[in-house]
């Protein structure tokens, strides 16, 4: 099998449809793509900038933090929830999220994956 250098490989994160965000282990942005800035209407340097615990619907903040916790914590590599987030216009979209946990070198990360699933609960297929 052929394997992506690292130039490949971004072109690959840059070019996948669904909004990808990794993070470090307190909690900053290392990366995210172009669908990740599309999905909540910030670029990606306003993206790196916010502080990602108030995009959070408040309701969801705990779970949030459980899931977070979890997978940092290794009791479970990765975990999935239905989330809130708020877009930079101020309306509510929901997320399915799943996150998991990778080593780069020497530090773990946490690689978060948004799909916008705010038709399917509201109702709105």
């Amino acid at each position: 099998m052929k394997q992506l250098d690292s130039d490949g490989f971004a072109a690959l994160m840059e070019s996948i449809p669904h909004a990808i965000s990794v993070h470090d282990r307190e909690r900053n942005v290392v990366f995210s793509n172009p669908a990740c800035a599309a999905l909540i209407g910030y670029d990606a340097e306003e993206f790196a900038d916010l502080d990602h615990e108030q995009l959070f619907h408040p309701d969801d903040a705990a779970l949030w933090g459980t899931m977070l916790t979890r997978v940092l914590s290794q009791e479970s590599p990765s975990a999935t929830a239905h989330l809130r987030i708020r877009h930079r216009e101020g309306h509510w979209i929901w997320v399915l999220v799943a996150a998991s946990t990778f080593t780069a070198g020497t530090e773990r990360l946490v690689a978060l994956v948004l799909q916008d699933v705010s038709d399917t609960i509201w109702g709105n297929p």
